[in-house]
């Protein structure tokens, strides 16, 4: 592909589109999993990896044009992200109460990963907000590290994360008595984070460099979806069998699926390329971030009616698409673009839809997304 046709690194100026049809996919994704119980938590995964590519070439950005870096990053992220969050604090009150208050430092500092590990958490729905604290923490350090490795180092430094981190995963598996503090603590889960990173750093390096990478990336994705599905078919119980090997390797698995498919929606042309960029998959991509916030809300408010699943899964996602598209246009757009246009934003990138949660309250276990 030439350097004209792959779109250039995260700017200020410029939106993949793609990458929003790909969010989407994600967020229905994760919305199939809560709802239909469908085995598709590696959404959250493909959230990471995403973040991680747009974040970190929006930071690389920055720091070259030697322009406005920490005030300007943190600025957008609060912009982004608290008024979603306090409104649904505020829903999920009125409507299930107060209960998370019992623990509200941890939704106070974007902290519930750590809150949902210690089994210190409100109501199941706000089980949701885990990937949104893995985030968060880990931009307290990571534009530290873009600011100061050199760009070159910077990838070795990705590439040092995404081997490190499953070894990590395996030597911590004795210190837990189930995989869900894996699951949930940044220390475990920022490799997914430091894939994207790793894509923006090369891609920005040359914009050509990832063609090379499109037909391997076509097939990691498709053998790490039949390991993936071999795996739950045969091995259900895999996941949550909290032993090195499985803690170590699964999530690496993800990884390679969801950093190939980042690939081929950057190398995307022809029918992929346009059913990425179908308005329909692109609109819901702009809107995720509060789909994912909401769509566990609803889902807990519709459960007690006592629907059959698939009409509780299409109430609910009448519900979600009308409560995100209500916020969006009542006043995260206006934030959004109303401080592009004083040259202060950049445009959306996504702050991780999506989640693990516990169960609906008929189930007997916990599930995940």
């Amino acid at each position: 592909m030439t350097a004209s046709a792959l779109p250039a690194p995260p700017s200020h100026q410029q939106r993949i589109v793609q990458l929003d049809g790909l969010r989407a996919i994600a967020v229905l994704a994760v919305f199939a999993q809560h709802a239909l119980k469908a085995p598709l938590w590696m959404g959250v995964d493909l959230f990471f990896v995403l973040s991680g590519f747009l974040i970190t070439g929006i930071l690389l950005e920055r720091k070259s044009r030697q322009q406005s870096y920490f005030g300007y990053f943190y600025a957008r992220r609060a912009r982004r992200i608290l008024p979603p969050y306090v409104l649904l604090m505020i829903v999920s009150s009125l409507l299930f109460g107060l209960g998370w208050a019992q623990h509200w430092q941890w939704y106070a500092f974007f902290a519930t990963n750590i809150g949902d590990a210690l089994n210190q958490s409100g109501h199941d729905s706000l089980n949701v907000l885990w990937s949104l604290a893995v985030e968060e923490q880990f931009y307290i350090v990571w534009p530290f590290v873009i600011l100061l490795v050199p760009q070159r180092s910077l990838a070795w430094v990705a590439a040092a994360l995404i081997v490190g981190v499953p070894v990590l995963r395996a030597i911590a598996t004795p210190w837990f008595d189930s995989f869900w503090p894996i699951y949930y603590l940044t220390p475990f889960r920022m490799d997914l984070l430091a894939a994207g990173a790793l894509l923006a750093v090369t891609v920005r390096r040359d914009r050509d460099a990832l063609e090379p990478f499109k037909l391997l990336a076509v097939v990691g994705a498709l053998v790490a979806l039949a390991v993936l599905a071999w795996l739950h078919l045969h091995y259900p119980r895999f996941r949550a069998a909290n032993t090195p090997l499985s803690n170590a390797a699964l999530y690496s698995i993800s990884l390679v699926l969801c950093t190939s498919l980042v690939v081929i929606a950057l190398q995307s042309k022809g029918i992929v390329k346009r059913l990425l960029s179908n308005p329909v998959l692109v609109y819901i991509g702009t809107i995720s971030y509060t789909i994912y916030l909401i769509h566990l809300t609803v889902l807990y408010a519709l459960w007690p009616l006592h629907h059959s699943r698939i009409v509780t899964a299409a109430l609910a996602l009448i519900v979600t698409l009308a409560y995100a598209s209500v916020s969006w246009f009542a006043f995260e757009r206006r934030l959004i673009h109303g401080a592009a246009r004083r040259g202060l934003a950049v445009p959306v990138v996504p702050v991780v839809p999506v989640a693990t949660v516990r169960p609906a309250p008929a189930d007997a276990t916990r599930t995940s997304a």
